[in-house]
């Protein structure tokens, strides 16, 4: 064999076994990501198991929380007015017994507490007239419903007499209060004591005439200095209006009753220099004032 020969057999032998080598590589290339490739299939297996694993245990643990009695409103939550279920809160002039009474034959919903259509409810407490708003919060373990209640402002309440309890009361919003049920109401600062007949009430009481009453008032209480304590309304044409020092007659309220007020001010120094004890200052008159002394006994 000459050398050129030679040569090209050798070059021929490396060839070969270059490609050799290559065809080696790849099969060892591929041989290794079929290995990864049934690898990843077998974590992305495992994966799914514990996916779908996960999915059974929340979907049981949830069920299982779902169906706890302690999402559950009790079957006489509206009715046992004994039992904690049902908390009222702000009510000073509506008794709690009332609004209770107001939604006992609410039915009781069998869904959890969070699902609970509170409405039914609001509606039945909106049927007392000195309710304004109401308010429904839920709360779980133990269930419970916890009803706010805002009610409506009284402006003046009316009495018969000074010791009797008031047989009616006027809200800000114009509405006229003669249930008896509501009658314990907190009267304070801001709201007026009207005397009256209560024969009057249904027929002659407008929130317009509780306003003209409530300017009158204001009037006197400028021009005196002092709180108005009571005004007495039960002779219409005959009115009194009583503030800490004495007692103040009106008489009608016609068109000239606030220029009459005016001349409180001007009368009020006056009693510090009467020795006897003045039963009220008479502003009855138009033009002429003058003071009522007690009789002497």
């Amino acid at each position: 064999m000459v050398d050129s020969e030679f040569d090209k057999y050798n070059k021929n032998l490396s060839h070969e076994q270059d490609e050799f080598s290559l065809v080696k590589h790849s099969v060892k290339h591929k041989q290794t990501e079929r290995k990864i490739r049934k690898k990843r299939k077998k974590v992305n297996n495992i994966k799914k198991f514990l996916r779908f694993v996960l999915i059974v245990l929340l979907t049981f643990s949830g069920w299982q929380l779902y169906k706890l009695p302690g999402w559950y409103l009790a079957p006489d939550a509206f009715k046992n007015q004994n039992n904690c279920t049902v908390e009222i809160l702000n009510n000073k002039i509506v008794p709690t017994f009332v609004i209770n009474k107001a939604i006992q034959n609410v039915p009781v919903s069998k869904l959890p507490i969070f699902l609970v259509h509170v409405q039914p409810i609001r509606k039945e407490i909106f049927k007392i007239p000195v309710i304004k708003n109401v308010y429904v919060r839920r709360y779980g373990f133990p269930a419970r419903l916890q009803i706010i209640v805002r009610e409506r402002t009284p402006i003046a309440v009316i009495k018969t007499d000074l010791k009797s309890r008031p047989a009616a009361f006027f809200t800000t919003d114009g509405v006229l209060i003669t249930n008896k049920q509501y009658m314990n109401l907190p009267v304070g600062d801001n709201v007026s004591t009207i005397l009256a007949k209560t024969v009057d009430l249904n027929k002659n009481w407008t929130i317009k005439r509780v306003q003209y009453i409530e300017k009158i008032i204001k009037a006197v209480e400028t021009y005196s200095g002092e709180k108005v304590e009571f005004i007495d309304m039960r002779n219409p044409n005959d009115v009194y209006v009583k503030i800490h020092t004495t007692s103040i007659r009106l008489g009608a309220l016609d068109s000239t009753v606030f220029e009459r007020i005016k001349r409180i001010y001007t009368i009020l120094p006056q009693i510090a220099d009467v020795d006897s004890h003045i039963k009220y200052i008479d502003l009855s008159w138009d033009k002429v004032n003058y003071l009522k002394l007690n009789k002497s006994k």
